[in-house]
């Protein structure tokens, strides 16, 4: 058994979300764990990135995540790794040629902000965001991490590769705005996408991947350690999982983003913008246009 849609990115965009939302309508199946990257596993590897987090290494590993599926109409994972790669649609494809794709994008300054806050959450970079931004330290993975919150908000080549791939009627699109400001329309819509029963009323009030950090500096070192990330991760059951996060984590108010570098990369990202909207025959400006 193989899926019949992805949701291929982007990162912190509401893919979180969006796949406990689907997972809750019993017309839907989604691969557990969420990400299986893949389609993106080589270049993950090649790039030694940091995530260490991809799940499935062959076909067969890969259509193991779906050995459950039983009645359930829509069958899915979602990898935000497969976005950016230039490779990955046409590996889709090679494969899965009639697979329905949904893409959720967001604001590409706040969505590299909170992408950085994740990763320093995870005691995976200790710069600054200005360091990654300006590019101003030698730290040795600094194109890396410029990568991960700059150039992956760079949508339109990105979202381009998709639709040149598959065409626009495999393809639909989101903004992680409109998943947060008027979840039951963007539920409906994808609903109508993939042809299931639209009169399924779930819960979309739980927030998936809010902010929180670590309530102290021992907390933050010891969650920095990959070893015991995955062991909490594969030893306790889900709501222990939530215990854990509740009593060492708190949340709390974003960091406000330093007001020259959001000039800074509005200027990055502004030209990219404009293209996208073409491309999508979408209004985005909302992200660009000062608040």
């Amino acid at each position: 058994m193989l899926p019949n849609f992805i949701i291929v990115g982007t990162p912190k965009a509401g893919t979180t979300s969006l796949y406990h939302y689907l997972s809750e309508h019993p017309q839907v199946f989604m691969s557990e764990p969420k990400e299986v990257n893949y389609f993106s596993k080589d270049e993950i590897e090649e790039q030694g990135l940091y995530y260490q987090d991809f799940k499935a290494k062959d076909l067969k590993s890969y259509e193991a995540l779906f050995n459950q599926v039983r009645n359930e109409v829509a069958i899915g994972e979602g990898s935000v790794s497969y976005l950016y790669y230039p490779k990955t649609p046409q590996k889709i494809k090679n494969i899965l040629p009639d697979i329905k794709i949904i893409i959720l994008l967001r604001d590409p300054i706040e969505r590299a902000y909170s992408h950085y806050l994740m990763d320093f959450r995870m005691g995976l970079i200790n710069l600054s965001f200005e360091e990654v931004v300006y590019k101003t330290s030698n730290h040795k993975k600094i194109d890396l991490f410029y990568q991960q919150y700059i150039e992956l908000g760079l949508y339109y080549k990105q979202v381009k590769r998709y639709v040149d791939t598959f065409g626009n009627t495999q393809i639909k699109i989101f903004l992680q705005e409109d998943l947060k400001n008027n979840t039951e329309k963007v539920i409906f819509d994808l609903y109508s996408f993939l042809d299931i029963d639209n009169s399924i009323i779930i819960d979309t009030n739980q927030q998936h991947n809010a902010f929180s950090m670590p309530k102290n500096k021992v907390i933050h070192q010891l969650y920095s350690s990959y070893i015991i990330r995955s062991l909490i991760k594969t030893v306790f059951t889900k709501k222990i999982k939530e215990q854990i996060k509740n009593i060492f984590f708190e949340r709390k108010k974003k960091p406000k983003l330093n007001y020259k570098t959001k000039e800074y990369l509005q200027k990055i990202y502004f030209e990219d913008i404009k293209k996208l909207e073409s491309l999508i025959n979408q209004d985005l400006s909302q992200w660009y246009k000062e608040s």
